[in-house]
């Protein structure tokens, strides 16, 4: 009888296909996850009571129609009437805020020559109504 010497050889674990089966799950973690954007959560802001106040104290409204002819406060004036008030208005403490409301057919020029007269003034704080 003949003894052959077997030797066992030492278990051992394959990490191969270990990574592999982990590699894919990950990915497919990665892929049917829902990402929450923060942009388009549904929050529901709180009311302010003052929001949207348009109203503006301490101002000057000029109206310009299509025809050219400039209006304070309902009355007609010309333009070196109108350069009076923009002149008194500068001397005042606190400068009051021009509002120019001009018709979408009025010259472009006449637009142009009531801010001049308010740059020419001091009147820095000038507005352009539209729609």
């Amino acid at each position: 009888m003949i003894l052959v010497n077997k030797t066992r050889r030492k278990p051992r674990i394959d990490m191969v296909p270990l990574i592999d089966v982990l590699m894919v799950l990950i990915i497919f973690f990665l892929v049917t996850m829902q990402f929450k954007d923060l942009r388009a959560l549904n929050v529901k802001l709180p009311k302010i009571e003052t929001a949207g106040s348009n109203l503006i104290k301490n101002e000057l409204i000029i109206s310009v129609s299509k025809n050219g002819l400039y209006t304070v406060d309902s009355q007609k004036v010309s333009i070196d009437k109108l350069q009076k008030i923009f002149s008194s208005a500068s001397l005042l403490q606190k400068k009051p805020t021009v509002l120019v409301v001009a018709d979408e057919d009025s010259a472009l020029k006449h637009v142009t020559e009531v801010v001049d007269l308010c740059r020419k003034n001091g009147l820095e704080d000038f507005r352009l109504q539209a729609r």
